[in-house]
């Protein structure tokens, strides 16, 4: 279960590429690409909770901690010590 998970969240980027580099350039109204985008934009977070839930609590948190602010800076300094 927890590749699948796995697996869901890392699916779940590709309608954000979408979004990004294949609907501007489609033939298609202003009027139809605003439909797409938020379409889009909810399967991808549906796809990613999903993604979520199946991984597991522990694993969540772990992302969690990963994305805080905090820790980023942290890994920001880090990084720019070594060099």
């Amino acid at each position: 279960m927890q590749k699948l998970g796995l697996g869901l969240i890392v699916i779940s980027f590709l309608p954000w590429l979408a979004i990004i580099l294949i609907v501007p350039l489609l033939p298609l109204s202003i009027t139809q690409k605003a439909l797409v985008v938020p379409v889009l934009a909810v399967v991808a977070e549906v796809l990613f909770w999903l993604g979520l839930i199946l991984v597991g609590k522990e694993a969540a948190q772990r992302y969690r901690r990963y994305l805080s602010l905090g820790y980023l800076k942290r890994q920001l300094k880090n990084f720019w010590r070594r060099r």
